[in-house]
């Protein structure tokens, strides 16, 4: 089971939106996955394995624990989708 974290500015708002549409994309994969969501400062800390969020907020949330990546926007599907399988590609996580 792989920890994914949704990240924003406040962790309020958009990451709990974001993580919404992650646990949507993650059953129609077919991953295993545990989503929470925080605001970036805490997603920089956590231990998880991977954290998505902004673009602009991918330099704030950065950290040693985990890989981070960014969407395009946090109600679209297609970059989650791209981002959760260029991480499970690279890790050999099996996906439908």
């Amino acid at each position: 089971m792989i920890t994914i974290v949704t990240a924003c500015g406040a962790g309020q708002g958009s990451s709990l939106v974001l993580r919404m549409w992650t646990e949507d994309v993650i059953k129609e994969m077919g991953i295993e996955a545990r989503v929470e969501a925080m605001d970036a400062s805490a997603a920089k800390s956590a231990k998880c394995d991977l954290v998505l969020t902004s673009k602009s907020l991918v330099h704030v949330v950065e950290g040693p624990r985990h890989e981070t990546r960014w969407v395009t926007n946090y109600l679209d599907k297609d970059s989650i989708r791209e981002q959760l399988e260029g991480f499970c590609d690279e890790r050999g996580i099996p996906y439908k």
